[in-house]
């Protein structure tokens, strides 16, 4: 047995604690917040898409960028920053819009994600609770050029209008064409947090809520405790899973990790003017539409460079814009959030007594989209698990899976397992203090 400090209660560290402990591992969790799953892990679409997982940086993401720079509502805004490490952040990025290396990281996703629906199936089958559909994804497009586009690599056939509309009445005659994806699923993530943590704690995990990391101790190459709420954990092996916060406590450990926040905005319709029956992906708007217990979830936009938890009233309308030139007679008034009420976004005078509330998710974003997970350079037990950017549901049992194979053997070199090499720490580290120089 293993005692392992897991830093960070989102749907990472929750699915990593629940595998150690499954294992017969100690486990102490530590978050920041009050609770678990309170940042990125409940506020995103809550899709499980192995098939559709591929980085963000790709192939004409850098002039697409460009043509939306002027747009604060588009689907991708990189907001003007005098940070300089938010312009190292995009140039590195620059590098890997390329095929070659767009290729590599989607193989890399693919291999990761073989066995993520026979391990949410095991979850279910353990009696861990959460939300769960195997509805399916559809991906609808209002353009054929843009699913012509989208064939190229699609393996399911294409969908005509009408054929969609007969899947989703909800969408409207501007929408030409479609692809469903049948064996994709979703999930509530905010159950899949809790859920997550109720199944931990049944197999022993501590948690220590609003204990944010402070400080690291050390002894030589090997950390001894986290400083977290004022007091020493100690354990015999560390990991950072704390989302984007993850960056912060690389730093601590000797050894930052590039990863910055790409935050994304959503709100719950709850008015039932929207019914669907499947997950349904508005293509060229990149709106993600989750239908959930009494509600449909609305989730999109990526905006580089801005303050967390923040709320742009212009990213909010650009979804709502979005998602009714999509939908049949247009988006319903009743459904409209608070802060869309305003010129280009939904009348105010259909406006609600209660709008839903907006919220925003600070997504972990690397420099080539691809996860971070596997031993932080320099220390000899510390390992790293953050990074998936908009894939951590999906992404979360297969991590646990790597990260608790790589615990039961020991963190040697020769305990990596190949699925892991293409995620590992060090491709992303160009220097790092060396540990024993300054402990605490």
């Amino acid at each position: 047995m293993t005692s392992v400090v897991v830093a960070g209660a989102g749907v990472i560290g929750l699915a990593v604690a629940y595998r150690l402990a499954g294992d017969g591992h100690a486990v102490t969790v530590v978050e920041a917040a009050g609770r678990a799953g309170s940042g990125a892990s409940s506020h995103n679409a809550g899709w499980i898409t192995p098939a559709l997982s591929t980085p963000v940086p790709g192939p004409g993401m850098v002039s697409q960028a460009l043509r939306w720079m002027l747009r604060n509502d588009s689907p991708l805004y990189i907001r003007p920053s005098p940070d300089p490490a938010h312009l190292r952040f995009l140039l590195r990025m620059l590098r890997y819009c390329n095929p070659r290396d767009f290729q590599h990281g989607a193989e890399a996703l693919a291999t990761l994600n073989s066995r993520t629906t026979e391990l949410l199936d095991a979850y279910e089958t353990d009696g861990v609770a959460f939300e769960h559909h195997r509805a399916g994804l559809l991906l609808a497009f209002r353009t054929r050029e843009a699913m012509r586009h989208h064939a190229v690599d699609a393996s399911p056939p294409g969908l005509s209008g009408d054929e969609v509309r007969d899947l989703e009445p909800a969408l409207g005659e501007q929408v030409k064409g479609g692809v469903l994806y049948p064996e994709e699923r979703h999930v509530d993530p905010a159950s899949l947090a809790a859920g997550l943590e109720s199944a931990c704690r049944g197999r022993g995990v501590r948690f220590r809520y609003d204990s944010p990391v402070t400080a690291v101790r050390s002894r030589g190459s090997a950390v001894s405790a986290l400083v977290a709420g004022g007091e020493d954990i100690e354990g015999e092996v560390f990991l950072l899973a704390a989302g984007v916060r993850t960056a912060g406590l690389s730093r601590l450990a000797g050894c930052p990790l590039p990863i910055r926040a790409g935050k994304g905005y959503g709100f719950d319709d709850t008015s039932g003017s929207v019914p669907l029956r499947h997950a349904v992906y508005l293509s060229e708007a990149r709106v993600a539409l989750t239908p959930l217990a009494g509600r449909v979830r609305f989730a999109g936009t990526m905006e580089l460079g801005s303050a967390e938890g923040t709320v742009d009233a212009h990213r909010l309308r650009g979804i709502v814009r979005s998602a009714g030139a999509y939908l049949k007679g247009g988006y319903p008034q009743g459904g409209c959030p608070e802060g869309a009420y305003l010129e280009g976004g939904c009348p105010k005078d259909g406006a609600p007594a209660s709008p839903p509330r907006a919220w925003t998710g600070a997504r972990p974003m690397t420099p080539d989209g691809l996860p971070v997970v596997g031993p932080l350079p320099g220390r000899d037990n510390v390992l790293v698990a953050s990074g998936h950017a908009m894939l951590g549901v999906t992404l979360a049992p297969a991590t646990a899976e790597l990260i608790t194979e790589m615990v039961n053997a020991g963190l040697g070199a020769g305990a990596l397992p190949d699925a892991v090499r293409p995620f590992l720490p060090d491709r992303l580290v160009t220097r790092y203090r060396r540990p024993g120089a300054r402990t605490t």
